[in-house]
């Protein structure tokens, strides 16, 4: 991943808030290499902002982005005004837009972990619930950002680390 960002690529994260990382089971994580397909799941090979997304999915209804997963796809749709990920129970919504952006990398706060729709949960795993509104979109104000955004920000944060990348967002 650190060698698609230092060659000019682009990637775009969505990152799950620490709720959703916490309703992880040790089930879902045990497997070797779970961790990192979970994370490379959330990971699209392109350069998406809050409002790229929402103007794709008013303009097309669904609109299927790759994932670092191959050959699993993220499906997005617009629902209650927001932009949702998933299918069902494995859906997430987009609740925290654009938390860092730079024309190369883009960060989007979800509210759920996403899996693809061909990858059963685990018996008892706990997932948010189906019919559940969207969380209110967060207004903030300009601002310095936070430098800790959640479990699997800091994962891709150690991640592009491990290859020699540095970001200002992923500094402790």
């Amino acid at each position: 991943m650190g060698r698609l960002v230092s060659e000019g690529y682009v990637l775009t994260v969505l990152a799950p808030n620490d709720e959703a990382m916490a309703r992880l089971t040790t089930d879902q994580l045990s497997e070797p290499g779970a961790p990192e397909q979970i994370v490379y799941y959330h990971l699209i090979p392109e350069y998406q902002t809050e409002e790229s997304m929402y103007n794709a999915v008013r303009r097309f209804g669904k609109v299927r982005y790759d994932t670092l997963r191959l050959p699993h796809k993220v499906v997005a749709r617009e629902a209650d005004g927001s932009v949702k990920f998933g299918q069902a129970e494995g859906s997430a919504y987009l609740f925290d837009p654009d938390i860092y952006t730079d024309g190369r990398i883009s960060v989007q706060g979800i509210d759920a972990v996403l899996f693809p729709p061909d990858q059963a949960l685990p018996p008892g795993a706990a997932v948010a619930p189906a019919d559940r509104k969207p969380p209110p979109l967060v207004k903030r104000k300009p601002k310095p950002k936070p430098t800790r955004r959640g479990k699997l920000l800091e994962a891709a944060c150690q991640m592009l680390g491990g290859f020699g990348q540095r970001f200002s967002s992923c500094q402790s």
